[in-house]
C-alpha cells in the first residue's frame, strides 16, 4: 500500500484519484494514526522521527510526503474550499513540518526504504501524479 502524506491543499485527494483511476495505482489518503496524529507543533521534531522510523520498521508500506513550496498556491487552494478546518489556516506552516521531518529521517538514516518526499511545487495536478508514479515505480 502508498500512503500519501502532506498539509492541507498539497493536492493528495485529487493524485490518488489520478493514481486509482489512471493509472491503476492503489493508494491511500494519510495515515491519520500515526503520520498525521503526529505532524503536529506539540510533538517535537525528534519523537516525530522515532515514532515513523518505528513504524515504517514493522509495516511494509511505502509512505510519500508530498511538499508544495508555493504558499501563494497553497493558500489559494485552502481558500477555494467551502469550510475550512484549523489545519488549514496553517497548511504552509505543515507543510514546512513534513518537509523538515523529511530532511531529518534522511540525515539520520531512519528512511528505511519506504519514505519518500515528492516536491509538487508549481506541478499540475497531472505533472504531481505522474512524479508520484515515478516514485512508486522507482522502488518497485
Amino acid at each position: 500500500m502508498v500512503i500519501l502524506e502532506g498539509c492541507d491543499a498539497v493536492g493528495k485527494t485529487s493524485t490518488i484519484e489520478i493514481l486509482k483511476n489512471n493509472m491503476g495505482i492503489n493508494c491511500s489518503d494519510r495515515s491519520k494514526d500515526v503520520f498525521s496524529k503526529y505532524m503536529v507543533e506539540s510533538v517535537s521534531l525528534k519523537e516525530r522521527a522515532r515514532i515513523y522510523f518505528e513504524y515504517l520498521s514493522i509495516h511494509d508500506n511505502m509512505v510519500i510526503f508530498l511538499i508544495n513550496n508555493d504558499k501563494e498556491e497553497l493558500e489559494r487552494r485552502i481558500n477555494l474550499r467551502p469550510i475550512k478546518n484549523e489545519f488549514d489556516e496553517k497548511a504552509y506552516f505543515y507543510n514546512q513540518l513534513y518537509q523538515e521531518t523529511f530532511k531529518y529521517m534522511e540525515e539520520n538514516d531512519m528512511l528505511n526504504n519506504r519514505l519518500f518526499l515528492v516536491d509538487v511545487t508549481g506541478l499540475s495536478l497531472e505533472e504531481q501524479a505522474n512524479k508520484v508514479k515515478e516514485t512508486i515505480l522507482c522502488q518497485v
